[in-house]
């Protein structure tokens, strides 16, 4: 297996047809193929959840591209026994300080409190203002051993993109 390679490069509208082809896309590869289980899961499920919230929370922009040739983006790579999931999307503004906050929680938490707080969540109850408890984000960080890097471009009075990184050891 090669030290380094790209097993996912996507930039554009995700769709579900989309969200089906890089599933596929992903398993398909040889680099995953030959994985063992326990971090085939892993990282499987890590780029399912980077997928979902770039579909359900990304800013709806008119067109493809986005603000200033920024536009969705998804890509798994091998670099040295690690795996690096990144996915990027535009965001409202508003929306940054709420997801700073959930990722900084989830990055100075230890496993087990993660465990809780992901119990915690799920139990709650959602209100008709909620945009999501976060979950996803904790399921990532429950699943690598590393920080979530994350940071936002401002891009316009209203937009920044939101860039993730999850690192996975092979």
């Amino acid at each position: 297996m090669s030290k380094t390679g790209t097993l996912v490069d996507f930039e554009g509208v995700i769709t579900f047809g989309t969200i089906e082809m890089l599933l596929n896309k992903l398993r398909e590869t040889k680099e995953f193929q030959e994985m063992k289980k326990p971090a085939k899961k892993r990282l499987y499920s890590i780029f399912v959840e980077s997928i979902d919230n770039i579909f359900k929370y990304a800013a709806k922009l008119p067109g493809a591209v986005g603000i200033n040739g920024k536009s969705t983006r998804i890509s798994v790579v091998k670099r040295k026994g690690q795996y690096l999931v990144k996915a990027g999307n535009m965001v409202m503004n508003d929306d940054i300080g709420n997801l700073k906050f959930k990722l900084d929680r989830v990055n100075q938490l230890d496993n087990e409190a993660l465990k809780s707080l992901y119990e915690e969540v799920i139990n709650q109850e959602s209100s008709v203002h909620d945009t999501g408890a976060g979950l996803g984000l904790i399921t990532m960080a429950i699943r690598t051993e590393c920080d979530i890097e994350y940071s936002f471009t401002s891009m316009d009075e209203e937009h920044s993109f939101f860039e993730i990184q999850i690192t996975l050891n092979g």
